[in-house]
């Protein structure tokens, strides 16, 4: 179901909004409807379910790197990598 709503605008923002209108091609009143539907806060899930939401959206990047090592999460390899570069002079060698 929708509503109506009307209200003022300071000249300088019907102003700016004219201008969005005219470069994009579409109605004020539509611009102002996607701003307002953009910026409205969204109602929050209970917080079980908001944490359930948020630890699928990390599952979903489990597996998307691969860095070509085999060893690259082995905290051995790590730290003898570490130990290198930390005693590397980095000066280029010719």
């Amino acid at each position: 179901m929708s509503k109506i709503l009307t209200f003022e605008l300071q000249d300088e923002i019907y102003e700016a909004l004219q201008q969005m209108a005219k470069k994009s091609g579409r109605p004020v009143e539509e611009l102002a409807l996607k701003w307002l539907a953009r910026y409205t806060p969204r109602p929050r899930l209970p917080l079980d379910e908001e944490a359930k939401a948020a630890e699928q959206r990390f599952r979903s990047h489990f597996g998307a790197v691969n860095s070509g090592n085999p060893r690259s999460a082995d905290n051995e390899q790590i730290d003898a990598d570490l130990m290198e570069e930390y005693a590397s002079t980095h000066e280029e060698k010719v």
